[in-house]
């Protein structure tokens, strides 16, 4: 979830930075790095439930986070290289992706709390 709030705030940065400069002056590529860190770390959670053997429903939702994450920089270069809407939607799926990511570390949270 860390990983996920620093890209909304690098992609922020990139964005009014760019806006400030009035160039790309390569103000997206922190965002670029920590989006690849993170479909790393998207990769571990599956990892990690998958040895963990975990139910059903928390590998599917693994292997949905991990999907997503793949598809982050394809919408990415999709909404800079043809349509606007694809880098909309690739915000759409990032707040996907910490929504299912927030609701596996509450699932975590909760299985962790039961004695």
């Amino acid at each position: 979830m860390a990983l996920i709030a620093l890209q909304f705030v690098l992609a922020g940065y990139g964005i009014f930075e760019r806006q400030f400069h009035k160039a790309d002056d390569g103000w997206f590529e922190p965002h670029q790095a920590v989006g690849y860190l993170t479909i790393l770390s998207l990769i571990a959670v599956l990892v990690v439930s998958l040895v963990t053997r975990q139910g059903r429903d928390t590998i599917v939702r693994a292997v949905v986070l991990v999907v997503l994450g793949i598809l982050q920089p394809l919408l990415a270069g999709l909404g800079a290289d043809t349509n606007p809407w694809y880098g909309v939607l690739h915000a759409a799926v990032a707040v996907a992706i910490a929504g299912l990511d927030g609701s596996l570390i509450g699932r975590g949270a909760r299985a962790s709390a039961q004695p």
